[in-house]
């Protein structure tokens, strides 16, 4: 192998290696609590497998975290990743809806999911990763819901 293209295939690597998450998201100070009752058009925070009640008796479950390869804070990277989470929307006497909200970098749209006369929307999700180790259980996903 040339000098030249052993340089570009070690830069490569490097490039791929960097954008590569090494660990999980980092343990955040203290999740707030999960409200009992969340109003529409206020943002809420939802810890992971956190619900809350919505005012007309259906419930939001923050189920769980999809993927999350968002781009470490301490990394440099070439795409800036994204994050996925599942929650549930449930109703009385009706089996619950699995709502997949992404949080992508000038993605809005994938961010909200229409259902039941409301709209549940990713407005952040934390802990944003970093390279040092954390627990899943740490999330916490900011939401808000309205009536279109």
């Amino acid at each position: 192998m040339s000098k030249p293209s052993w340089l570009v295939s070690f830069l490569v690597a490097l490039l791929v290696l960097g954008c590569t998450p090494l660990a999980p998201p980092p343990v955040s100070s203290s999740p707030l609590p999960a409200p009992e009752t969340v109003q529409l058009d206020s943002p809420f925070q939802l810890p992971l497998a956190g619900t809350a009640t919505l005012p007309n008796q259906q419930t939001l479950t923050f189920a769980r975290v999809e993927q999350d390869s968002r781009c470490p804070s301490d990394v440099t990277c070439v795409w800036p990743g994204q994050a996925e989470i599942i929650v549930m929307l449930s109703q009385p006497g009706q089996p619950a809806q699995e709502l997949l909200l992404v949080q992508r970098l000038g993605d809005e749209a994938a961010a909200a999911r229409s259902v039941n006369g409301l709209t549940v929307k990713l407005i952040d999700l934390t802990p944003y990763p970093t390279t040092r180790p954390s627990s899943p259980a740490d999330y916490a996903a900011t939401l808000l819901v309205t009536q279109p």
